[in-house]
């Protein structure tokens, strides 16, 4: 492990026959219901063998995603399923370990792409060889895949996100599934935090950001899926998501210049108390009225923090 929690992602050792270009790196837990789809959204525009490797590494499900695999992927996917469970965090990184190609899409079992995703990703990564990671708007489906909301347009067309550290030091504004990274700019940077289990990918994010280019595609190539048994449900209730959302900010504004963190901060502190005030009201209309004082609780502790900063 390297330093604050962050595995090591090993270069790419030599080794015999070419190396694909893109790596799809798909994690599973329990989500065998939802992996079909995902598959199919993969194995649809999928290149040959020789330039894109699929592979699914399940952390010890016990709802048989390797027949989904088996029925989907019609051999043109691997399956890897570890001994035993590593966590979300643990299966990530696990991902990046495994994969070979130049690019890694790092896909969740339950979200999908849309059609010209791999595309629209590789002719961004062709034109520029400096860029370090492409960045797709993303649809929000329910539990049933009936689509919702869609992440907002974080600039006046497709290009360049130049603007992207001070936006993230606020708030997490991408979606996982549209994320396209060199694996190179990983293996500079180290994988995902272990002492973040729940904003490793907002804090991921923003550390590649500050290390790399970053393309903004203003298009939703990519479907988020939510739903009540996703796996910070439970930490909404306690609290304990506003909580590490703090820490996470803390992380952040270290990547920006010493003269913006203070406006950033009060920012990031006075956003987090909006969000954790949306979130009490949402569970007070469900009638938790546990998780809703949890959340007011933690709205307050935002709004002093963003005073104080």
């Amino acid at each position: 492990m390297a330093d604050a929690g962050r595995a090591v992602i090993p270069p790419i050792a030599a080794v015999s026959g070419p190396r694909p270009r893109w790596s799809v790196v798909i994690p599973t837990y329990e989500c065998a219901e939802y992996l079909r789809v995902c598959l199919d959204s993969v194995v649809s525009q999928a290149l040959d063998p020789s330039a894109m490797e699929i592979v699914v590494l399940d952390d010890s499900s016990t709802d048989r995603p390797e027949d989904v695999v088996d029925e989907v992927g019609h051999g043109r996917v691997v399956f890897v399923r570890h001994d035993r469970k590593l966590g979300a965090i643990g299966n990530f990184n696990a991902c990046l370990e495994r994969s070979r190609g130049e690019l890694v899409h790092l896909l969740h079992g339950d979200d999908a792409i849309a059609p010209g995703f791999y595309a629209a990703a590789g002719a961004r990564f062709d034109a520029d060889p400096a860029l370090g990671m492409f960045v797709s708007r993303a649809t929000y489906v329910d539990e049933h895949g009936h689509p919702e909301e869609t992440t907002r347009s974080e600039r006046d067309g497709s290009g360049p996100w130049l603007d992207v550290l001070d936006t993230l030091a606020v708030s997490n504004r991408i979606r996982p599934p549209g994320v396209v990274v060199r694996r190179a700019l990983y293996e500079q940077v180290g994988g995902f935090r272990t002492d973040l289990p729940h904003a490793a990918d907002w804090e991921m994010w923003v550390r590649l950001a500050a290390a790399g280019p970053v393309w903004f595609e203003d298009r939703s190539l990519a479907s988020y899926r939510r739903h009540g048994a996703s796996d910070t449900a439970g930490r909404v209730v306690s609290g304990d998501n506003v909580r590490e959302r703090f820490r996470c900010i803390e992380i952040n504004l270290g990547h920006l210049q010493p003269e913006r963190r203070r406006r950033q901060a009060r920012r990031a502190y006075g956003y987090s108390g909006i969000f954790a005030a949306r979130t009490a009201a949402r569970l007070a209309r469900r009638r938790n009225a546990a998780g809703a004082v949890a959340q007011l609780v933690q709205a307050a502790d935002a709004l002093r923090r963003a005073v104080l900063a």
